[in-house]
């Protein structure tokens, strides 16, 4: 049953217009794609509950994921969101190639929300093992990582979830650990790694060290 849904799914994917590929997922798979939604060509949407509202996913991703509902936004090209409980995607914009990947091994109950007026820039990667929340007004540029989980010394699964709070800037190729919250207003610059919490209006750089 499972490879036949699957199946199912590929054919509405290659279907040559908008309307008929949301007409068959709203069918078929009782999902809730607007009037005003494009779902592009090639795109792969596996969900146990799918609601798409005023928003254009292009062509060439993959969303399999349990409940995704997005509104009043864009996704560019070639995203995958994978094994994750729960995203919620408002007022905001995600370009290309980006990576949302749970585990379901180690965690059931991992989200992902990104809330108004921000957008999420090219060829990021984020670990939804636990939960990822980015809220209003931030922008995350690209070739960046966010962690929420690793391991002890003794090789044992840890975990915990990261917030990036109002108005924050996450500049190029940064990395931020499991557990760290950003304040908000904060600007986190390039290329920094960020392994605790940055307080409200903050500015964090990564300074290497000459030997």
């Amino acid at each position: 049953m499972k490879k036949f849904r699957i199946f199912i799914i590929f054919l509405i994917s290659i279907i040559p217009t908008n309307t008929l590929r949301k007409l068959s997922y709203n069918f078929l798979f009782n999902y809730n794609i607007d009037s005003d939604s494009q779902i592009g060509w090639f795109t792969f949407i596996n969900c146990s509950k799918f609601e798409c509202i005023n928003t254009e996913i292009k062509s060439f991703n993959l969303i399999s994921v349990n409940f995704f509902e997005i509104f009043n936004s864009e996704i560019g090209f070639m995203n995958k969101f994978k094994d994750i409980n729960v995203i919620n995607i408002n007022t905001s914009k995600i370009n290309s190639k980006n990576r949302f990947i749970g585990e379901k091994k180690i965690s059931k109950d991992n989200n992902f929300f990104l809330k108004k007026n921000s957008f999420i820039k090219d060829s990021n990667y984020f670990d939804v093992t636990d939960s990822i929340e980015i809220k209003e007004d931030c922008s995350i540029f690209s070739h960046i990582q966010i962690w929420t989980h690793g391991f002890t010394e003794k090789r044992l699964i840890k975990k915990k979830n990261v917030i990036i709070n109002k108005g924050c800037t996450i500049n190029n190729a940064c990395l931020i650990s499991m557990g760290v919250q950003i304040g908000e207003n904060s600007v986190i610059e390039i290329g920094s790694t960020v392994t605790k919490s940055v307080s409200n209006d903050g500015f964090y750089f990564h300074k290497l060290q000459k030997k």
